[in-house]
This record gives C-alpha cells, sequence and structure tokens, in this order.
C-alpha cells in the first residue's frame, strides 16, 4: 500500500502503471485502500473540528469498521448534518461500495473476478478518488491527503447545557 505522505499526483500515477502492467485486482485494492483512508482522514478532521482532540478523534474513528460504518457516522460530525452521501454523491457512493464489496470478496477469497472486470472497476474507483477528493475540499477545506489540523485541548464542554 503506498502511503498518503506520496504527492496525489505520484499515487495516482502509480495506480494507472499497475494497471498498465496488468496488475488489475492489485490496483483494485490499492484504489479501494485510498479512498477509504480519504474518507476516514477527513472524517478525523471533522471530529477534531467538532471539538475532540486529535487523540480522541483517532479513537473515535478507528471503531468504524468499513466504509458503511464511516458513512453512518459522517453526519453526526457535519457541520451541517450532511450524510457522507450528500457530500461525495450518490452515484460516487455506488461505486464506493461497489468497488469494497468486491475487494472484500477477493481479499477473503470467496469470490474470485477476471482481469477485465477488476480493471474497470479500478479504473471507476479512481475517477471516483479525483471526484471525490475536490468535493471534500468544496465541502470542508480538506480532502484528507496531507496533515491534520491539531487540537491538543479539548473543545468540548466549554459552553455546557447542563450545569452540574
Amino acid at each position: 500500500m503506498y502511503p498518503l505522505r506520496l504527492p496525489y499526483q505520484k499515487l495516482r500515477s502509480r495506480l494507472k502503471r499497475l494497471l498498465a502492467d496488468g496488475y488489475a485486482a492489485e490496483a483494485l485494492v490499492t484504489s479501494m485502500f485510498t479512498a477509504e483512508r480519504l474518507l476516514r482522514r477527513t472524517l478525523i478532521q471533522l471530529v477534531i473540528s467538532a471539538g475532540f482532540t486529535n487523540g480522541r478523534a483517532f479513537q473515535v474513528v478507528s471503531r468504524f469498521n468499513g466504509i458503511a460504518a464511516v458513512k453512518d457516522a459522517w453526519s453526526l460530525y457535519d457541520r451541517h448534518g450532511r450524510g457522507l452521501v450528500e457530500v461525495i454523491g450518490n452515484a460516487n457512493w455506488k461505486v464506493l461500495q461497489g468497488a469494497a464489496k468486491m475487494r472484500n470478496e477477493m481479499v477473503h477469497g470467496s469470490v474470485t473476478y477476471s482481469q477485465k472486470k477488476c480493471k474497470s472497476r479500478a479504473i471507476e474507483v479512481i475517477s471516483v478518488i479525483d471526484a471525490m477528493k475536490d468535493k471534500l475540499h468544496k465541502a470542508y477545506g480538506y480532502h484528507g491527503w496531507g496533515g491534520l489540523k491539531k487540537r491538543i485541548v479539548s473543545a468540548l464542554h466549554t459552553d455546557p447545557k447542563v450545569t452540574m
């Protein structure tokens, strides 16, 4: 897997090279990993923006297993209560959902897919990553690529509604 420390264009060219060299299944797994990583990192930033410290934000997001769990938790931390599908678009979500299912079946060995099917799905995921990166940046000013803004001291409970 490629770390998110790589510049985005370099990672994109590596994914394209995997496809060109005939490693479509690996390209699918890596592109899905990248898409999930972008979503998780953006969700971490949303949790930090909601007032949690960095450490707590990582703890919160680490409990969400799979992209479905990330999707379910998204509206809890979005400032305007929007869901993930609303932010990235239903068509993009459907591609990610299908690719995640396909990736999981391949990784667990329950189903094998042809190189042609893997290649077409990987190309779709790469285009979704491009679109998702732009949509997340437009919505939040952060798209999961690059460093997180840090919060050392919690901003929660600074204006409590219930006094003790």
